[in-house]
């Protein structure tokens, strides 16, 4: 998350019941490491760890871990393990000294950063020469528009939301002016079971999304006023019960993955 002006308290809200549907995927933690290319236990910090859900994996398989997150909630319910050190802080003013750490990863996080710049030159700073910075980032502009029926069913919250996703251009233009170095983009096809339940997540299981327990671990869909959303759950809720989301989409739930607009971005300093 980024600094002050993020309005802490919402997240401090979302923190609540965060554990309960945002899981580490597997496949998303394999890729952190691959990317990374580190041998355990080199130091890792997770900036924007939420509650932790990606560092106690990393802290599994290792690898000394610290995260950084600046919501109180998120830290006090955040997981625990002997190779995990929890800190309070912001991507634009990390508490760490210079080459502290062997490589960074963030998850999901950057759309909260207040300067993105501030924020990956701080990452350069504290990461060691021989380090690399990973990044899993979310663009929904690149969900096709054809098929993509969440920006039918949810496009004001998608239209909204471009204020803190920017293009992921812009990010990998910013990162490699910050780096000094090339960043490696990834595509990222959000499987259809996978356990970290961010917004892309239910591509197939549309249902969810009707769920307020799920929505809560969202930020697009928590933060969002219920005046925009109600009218769009009950859109989604009326054509699943009728039988006109399937008729149009139903093909989705044959489907294995979805171009969500998920990448990694992976970069030396």
């Amino acid at each position: 998350m980024g600094l002050g002006d993020q309005k802490p308290a919402v997240y401090d809200l979302i923190g609540q019941s965060y554990n309960v549907t945002r899981q580490a995927d597997p496949r998303i933690t394999q890729a952190l490491i691959r990317s990374l290319a580190l041998p355990a236990p080199a130091r890792i910090l997770d900036i924007g760890a939420g509650t932790g859900n990606y560092s106690v994996e990393l802290a599994r398989q290792g690898y000394d871990v610290i995260a950084v997150e600046p919501s109180r909630i998120m830290r006090e319910t955040g997981k625990q393990h002997p190779n995990l050190t929890w800190a309070e802080g912001f991507a634009e003013q990390l508490p760490l000294e210079d080459n502290a750490v062997d490589g960074i990863i963030s998850t999901l996080a950057m759309h909260h950063f207040s300067d993105l710049y501030q924020a990956f030159r701080e990452m350069v700073r504290v990461t060691s020469a021989t380090g690399r910075i990973v990044i899993f980032a979310a663009d929904p502009r690149l969900c096709p528009d054809d098929s993509c029926w969440l920006k039918e069913y949810f496009r004001p919250v998608i239209l909204q939301s471009y204020q803190a996703y920017q293009p992921i251009g812009n990010i990998v233009h910013t990162l490699q002016e910050a780096a000094s170095h090339n960043v490696e983009l990834v595509d990222f096809p959000v499987p259809h079971d996978i356990t970290d339940s961010f917004f892309a997540s239910a591509w197939r299981r549309p249902e969810l999304y009707l769920d307020k327990e799920f929505r809560a671990g969202v930020s697009p869909l928590a933060d969002c006023p219920d005046d925009m959303l109600q009218p769009l759950l009950e859109r989604l809720e009326t054509d699943l019960s009728s039988g006109a989301w399937d008729e149009q989409y139903g093909i989705i739930r044959t489907q294995d993955t979805y171009e969500g607009g998920y990448r990694f971005l992976v970069t030396s300093v």
